[in-house]
């Protein structure tokens, strides 16, 4: 009997909204870490055809460069689209009680709708334009 060789995929993409502010902190060995829970929601009918609603939590965790940029624009509510892989973490407590964790490790990390800096950029910009763009409609 032959062996299955299978590649190894760990990748997962999620689209949902922060549901804490996230946590930025700077680890011992000095590398920016920024960590949150996202929020994922999923509609369905049930058998009676009625619409319901759940949400499922996700632990995200966002390092070096993407956490520095993205610490002052991220808040509770903002929606994002995260894409990374998973890691799992086991350890036991004082007591000996044994623990598990999964969390996305993001990689990318974009956020679905303008924040209020982006929109002030915005408006500097149209302050600055002394004339509207003309656009020409082919007919």
């Amino acid at each position: 009997m032959s062996e299955l060789r299978m590649p190894n995929v760990n990748q997962v993409t999620l689209t949902g909204r922060l549901a804490q502010d996230p946590e930025y902190r700077i680890t011992e060995g000095g590398h920016p870490r920024l960590s949150a829970r996202l929020a994922v929601n999923r509609s369905y009918r049930d058998r009676d055809g009625e619409w319901q609603s759940e949400a499922s939590f996700f632990n995200i965790v966002v390092w070096q460069k993407l956490a520095e940029v993205n610490a002052d624009r991220l808040a509770k509510g903002t929606p994002v689209l995260v894409s990374g892989r998973l890691r799992s973490h086991s350890w036991r407590d004082e007591e000996e009680q044994p623990h598990s964790l999964v969390e996305v490790q993001v990689r990318t990390l974009q956020v679905l709708e303008r924040t209020a800096a982006q929109e002030g950029d915005e408006a500097d910009d149209d302050a600055a334009a002394t004339e509207p763009e003309e656009l020409e409609v082919a007919a």
